[in-house]
C-alpha cells in the first residue's frame, strides 16, 4: 500500500508543526541571567564563597531564582546545605540555609544523568520581587559537615534567574 500526500496537505501540515513548535517553545521559561562555577577536582571548600551578581531593570517584575547543583555518583551525601545571601544594591542582606535534596531514600540520584554526572535544578524563590533597581549579589557556601571541611563530589553549582509565568 503506497501512501501519497497531496501538497496542499503538505503545506498544511508543515504550518501546523510550526505553529505547534512555537507555542511549545513559548511555554518554556528563557533565563535571563545563568552562571554556573565549577569546582576543581569536585571539591568545595568549606570557606569558599561562590559569589553571583545580576542586574534587575524592572522591580515590577516576579522571577523565579533556582539553583542548580551537578554531583558525581560517588557523592558521599543524599543531600546538599548551602548559606545563601542576596544583597541588594541598599546593602541590606538577607540571609537563609537551605538543604538540597540530590538523592532519594533508596540511593537513586535525582536529576538527569549522562555517565557518573548528575545535575538537577531546584526552585528556591519562586514568584519573587527585587524591588531595587541595580545590582544584586548573590552569594552562596556550602554548610555540610565533613572531617576536613572539603565536600567532595560537587562539580558545579549555578544559579537560574527566570521571569515567572505568574
Amino acid at each position: 500500500m503506497k501512501i501519497s500526500f497531496h501538497p496542499k496537505n503538505n503545506l498544511l501540515l508543515l504550518f501546523s508543526l510550526a505553529l505547534a513548535g512555537a507555542f511549545i517553545t513559548s511555554c518554556y521559561k528563557k533565563a535571563i541571567f545563568e552562571d554556573y562555577r565549577s569546582l576543581k577536582h569536585a571539591e568545595w571548600h568549606q570557606d569558599s564563597l561562590m559569589v553571583f551578581d545580576f542586574n534587575i531593570p524592572d522591580p515590577k517584575k516576579v522571577y523565579d531564582l533556582s539553583f542548580t547543583v551537578r554531583n558525581d555518583g560517588r557523592y558521599a551525601y543524599s543531600n546538599l546545605w548551602i548559606f545563601v545571601s542576596i544583597a541588594p544594591p541598599s546593602g541590606k542582606e538577607l540571609t537563609d540555609t537551605l538543604e538540597i535534596t540530590l538523592a532519594k531514600p533508596s540511593g537513586q540520584w535525582l536529576g538527569s544523568g549522562l555517565g557518573y554526572l548528575y545535575e538537577k535544578k531546584y526552585p528556591y524563590k519562586q514568584t519573587i520581587f527585587f524591588p531595587e533597581i541595580g545590582k544584586y549579589i548573590v552569594s552562596v557556601r556550602q554548610g555540610m559537615r565533613t572531617q576536613t571541611g572539603i565536600l567532595k563530589g560537587i562539580h558545579d553549582f549555578g544559579i537560574v534567574l527566570e521571569k515567572s509565568f505568574q
